[in-house]
């Protein structure tokens, strides 16, 4: 299919979803559930997956998606703004955690087929809420205590819930110093590569941005009495 037409019908696809990857999942989803009277099925829906919290080690990643690149954007310095209610729940969740879920809840379902699709949530916010406004106080400390190596800038990131002085801030923090470093670069004989990255960092906000807006409450419910009917052996089994 052309790429006009899919840009064209992806509006329309999507309705009131924020981006395809969200829409994509719900299909599959769908897809899933309507073969449930045939297969035994358990669902896990992770909220905004981070780096790892215990396994292989803390802050384990292997790659620079989701926040864990604009976590690392703002470290290097490069990130010194973003678009965010100070008072939503951040509800990351650490891979390891997703993982070990996802373990436990396959597990379950083969043990136990359940004749209906199960599905758990597995998010954070309803058991330790964690808000935008502490993450930027909580990643610069870390980063000026534990300076990353080749930083563009010293660490020193805003959020905000103001569209205009965010804009503000993005063209006086982000674009001015990138066009002014990538000159330099041109004049030195090199290829100029400031702003490219930070037209990248800005698509993986904006994507961010709809879920750094908002709050949800999910509920774990199930999470917990998955984990409860776990008994000790059962755990090391999965």
């Amino acid at each position: 299919m052309d790429d006009s037409i899919v840009q064209d019908i992806t509006p329309r696809l999507i309705s009131d979803r924020p981006n395809t990857y969200t829409y994509t999942k719900a299909l599959a989803e769908n897809v899933v559930q309507q073969e449930q009277d045939k297969l035994h099925i358990g669902i896990i829906r992770p909220s905004i997956v981070g780096a790892s919290w215990q396994e292989p080690f803390p802050g384990w990643i292997d790659n620079f998606n989701g926040p864990s690149g604009v976590f690392i954007a703002a470290g290097k310095g490069i990130l010194r703004t973003m678009r965010a209610n100070n008072d939503a729940v951040a509800d990351l969740i650490p891979v390891d955690v997703v993982i070990n879920l996802t373990l436990a809840a396959g597990w379950y379902t083969a043990m136990h087929r359940p004749k209906t699709a199960l599905v758990y949530n597995c998010t954070t916010g309803g058991i330790n809420p964690f808000h935008w406004g502490e993450i930027e106080h909580h990643v610069i400390s870390s980063f000026k205590r534990n300076p990353l190596d080749q930083a563009f800038r010293r660490p020193n990131a805003n959020i905000t819930s103001n569209y205009l002085i965010n804009q503000y801030w993005i063209l006086v923090s982000h674009k001015f110093p990138a066009f002014i470093y990538d000159l330099f670069l041109r004049l030195c004989g090199q290829k100029p590569q400031m702003m490219r990255i930070f037209n990248r960092l800005h698509k993986a906000i904006n994507l961010l941005e709809y879920f750094s807006s908002q709050d949800w409450e999910w509920s774990s419910e199930n999470v917990n009495m998955l984990m409860n009917q776990m008994t000790p052996d059962d755990r090391k089994v999965s």
